[in-house]
């Protein structure tokens, strides 16, 4: 697994939890159905909307229809206005991409 970072700010708590949520469920998937050797991880933050994508270099064929977690991740993200939109043909590879529109935390600001 690789993750890439471009967040220059702490995310807000309750939207660190939706993206932690969801960038887990993505995780969990990949290595339950997709074979995959690897899986990249990229967060980044522009125009007031946090996007997380999540690849893996599996076997592809994901669909939400089959069970419930990217719908899970789905409900989840439409708490917050959020989108996710999935990529995975047959063959592979998969991609995850959700979003949720935020600000970031000022350092100032924030508690952390």
């Amino acid at each position: 697994m690789r993750v890439e970072s471009r967040l220059p700010r702490h995310l807000p708590a309750p939207v660190a939890s939706a993206a932690y949520f969801a960038v887990g469920e993505a995780l969990t998937n990949a290595a339950k159905h997709s074979g995959a050797r690897e899986v990249v991880i990229v967060l980044t933050h522009g125009s007031g909307l946090l996007r997380m994508t999540v690849t893996d270099d599996g076997r592809g064929g994901a669909d939400p229809a089959r069970g419930t977690g990217l719908t899970g991740v789905r409900q989840r993200l439409d708490t917050f206005d959020g989108t996710l939109a999935l990529h995975g043909p047959q063959g592979g590879p998969t991609t995850v991409t959700m979003e949720i529109p935020c600000a970031l935390s000022s350092p100032k600001t924030s508690s952390y």
